[in-house]
């Protein structure tokens, strides 16, 4: 027989070591290379969110949740505005505070459904794009395939975390479920003496600490270091301290949502 002399092509990871590398990252980061292997597996990542959304919706604690806040709106109006105006004004306004609610719970919809697949693209785009010029400072030749394709894989953790929320939120029958440290502020002192900003900031900061996270940033560190893009503490300090500028930012953005600190 005539040997093929045609070069054995090395088999590159696929969506099928999904499993594999959630639990043993340094089999399956040790074979990533170069190249744009990571399509299908972005695709399932993606899908994977949208269908979660779709689930949440399905569930209908959405709905409940935005009706609950309708009736809320429409006890207080009739509370505090039944001895002002009159009859007709009063049913005008809660016809608008009805209308709020649809557009409320349209807008929760697109959020679940369209929003949180563009998070999820945007995060394995622009996380590999800042470790890229990180990379580039320390003088080591960065690869951007292979740091697309460590995030893509380190981002099924957070699936994991968006799904073990969603049965969470099916045993509870409520929206309002945490796996991270900001459940401290529903329950006890700690919650009760949160005023004003801090309200706000110190459970969007306590998010942070959440099993998932930490686990999609150890996941990348194990990354970095294993394709040698970073190596040695320099990875782990590297993505703490992307851990820690996620926090403060969206310890910030919860806050701006919130209106700010109050004067």
């Amino acid at each position: 027989m005539i040997a093929d002399p045609s070069p054995r092509r090395r088999s590159t990871i696929g969506v099928w070591d999904v499993p594999v590398a959630l639990v043993a990252p340094k089999r399956v980061f040790a074979r990533v290379e170069d190249v744009g292997a990571y399509g299908w597996t972005l695709v399932w990542l993606l899908t994977a969110v949208t269908l979660l959304g779709f689930a949440l919706i399905e569930t209908g604690l959405v709905d409940r949740e935005v009706d609950r806040d309708v009736q809320v709106r429409i006890a207080e109006l009739e509370k505090t505005q039944a001895d002002i105006v009159e009859r007709s004004a009063l049913s005008k306004l809660i016809e608008d505070a009805k209308q709020e609610g649809e557009f409320d719970r349209l807008m929760t919809r697109v959020a679940v459904i369209g929003a949180n697949p563009l998070l999820t693209l945007a995060t394995v785009l622009l996380i590999p794009a800042a470790l890229y010029g990180f990379v580039a400072l320390t003088g080591r030749k960065p690869e951007w395939h292979t740091l697309v394709t460590i995030c893509v894989f380190a981002s099924f953790a957070d699936v994991l975390g968006e799904l073990t929320r969603l049965v969470l939120m099916l045993r509870h029958q409520t929206l309002d479920v945490y796996t991270s440290l900001a459940l401290l502020t529903q329950s006890g002192d700690f919650g009760s003496n949160l005023h004003g900003p801090a309200a706000v900031a110190v459970p969007a900061m306590l998010s942070s600490f959440d099993p998932f996270r930490v686990w999609f940033w150890l996941l990348m560190a194990v990354g970095l270091t294993t394709t040698s893009q970073v190596r040695g503490w320099k990875a782990w300090a590297t993505c703490f301290g992307f851990w820690l500028i996620a926090a403060m930012v969206r310890t910030g953005v919860a806050v701006a949502a919130a209106g700010g600190p109050s004067t």
